[in-house]
């Protein structure tokens, strides 16, 4: 399988391959605002400036590319890395980064000939606003362009987090979903393992804790297999962020537990970067202790927690997840 693409902050290493890709003219000139000729002094420039919103694009140890998501939007992928649609997966991860910094909308220009930057736009999700006239500095002068502007809420319509597996699919939340959820999430030995439900606990009560687009945390997504609910997995707010989920134990024993956490780890990983993660597990469920540690959690602190499905606080741990330096 090809290495998943990352975003990281450029680096002075990285020089010769923007240099190179940036001398291509068939790169440059869709660019308003790099130089021409492009030299290698100009990616060293570039780099010493690069604001936090400027992403390098890697896969694996290759930089394909750069992302901006800041006040605007800009993209552009060395020439071996085109037509194979890394430039919209860099794009969803950088916009989602974006999106959960606060911004509501982000702008981006093109020039009215630019056809491949027009299609990536529309499905990213960005509406025209008005033509505009923008100065290309590769071709030292004025040119027709388009503006557009993306919203929070039409980028969450198309690049909602929605994962597949051999056999699961993890999408946002339904309002169907809502009577398997709640009748996996009340039986008592799954409530007892979590926080926020109890077997009591009815549908009404329930749904507000799955409100969510499925775009930036704190959101609770469906797990499905084979066609029917399985459960849930999710992301809270706040810094660091806690993951929880939970299965139907009617799957248990079949290793879907780790499916499920390693695929939504990855694209948590990639698309918001957080430097930890945190989970709160009580000790008699060694089941998610185990996963936990395969997942590549530590166990990092011991409390007693207090869920909605036990009479009282029980033996628990937080487990911790660090990025790699």
């Amino acid at each position: 399988m090809p290495a998943p693409l990352i975003l990281t902050r450029p680096r002075p290493e990285d020089a010769p391959a923007i240099a190179e890709a940036l001398s291509d003219w068939q790169v440059a000139r869709w660019l308003t605002a790099v130089p021409w000729p492009y030299r290698p002094a100009d990616a060293a420039a570039f780099i010493d400036d690069a604001g936090l919103d400027e992403h390098a694009v890697r896969q694996g140890d290759r930089l394909v590319g750069m992302v901006r998501a800041s006040g605007s939007f800009g993209i552009w992928m060395a020439p071996f890395a085109q037509g194979r649609g890394l430039a919209e997966r860099a794009a969803v991860l950088a916009l989602s980064r974006r999106f959960r910094g606060g911004g509501a909308w982000i702008e981006a220009n093109h020039l009215q000939d630019n056809t491949a930057s027009a299609a990536l736009l529309g499905r990213l999700g960005f509406r025209p606003t008005g033509q505009v006239m923008l100065w290309s500095q590769p071709q030292g002068r004025h040119l027709p362009g388009l503006s557009l502007r993306l919203t929070r809420e039409d980028f969450a319509r198309r690049h909602a987090v929605r994962l597949a597996t051999p056999r699961l699919l993890i999408e946002p939340f339904r309002a169907d979903d809502l009577p398997d959820l709640h009748r996996i999430a009340t039986l008592p030995d799954v409530a007892s393992k979590l926080l926020l439900f109890h077997p009591e606990m009815t549908q009404d009560q329930m749904a507000p804790l799955f409100r969510s687009d499925g775009l930036l945390p704190p959101m609770r997504l469906t797990v499905r297999h084979g066609g029917r609910v399985a459960g849930s997995i999710g992301i809270s707010a706040g810094d660091p962020p806690r993951i929880f989920y939970f299965l139907d134990p009617a799957l248990a024993g079949q290793g879907l537990g780790e499916e499920m956490g390693r695929v939504f780890l990855a694209e948590i990983q990639a698309r918001f970067d957080p430097p930890e993660l945190l989970a709160d597990v009580f000790l008699d469920n060694q089941p998610s202790r185990r996963l936990l540690k395969n997942l590549g959690f530590q166990r990092d602190q011991d409390q007693m927690l207090t869920s909605l499905g036990r009479s009282a606080p029980a033996p628990a741990a937080v487990y911790r997840w660090r990025r790699r330096p």
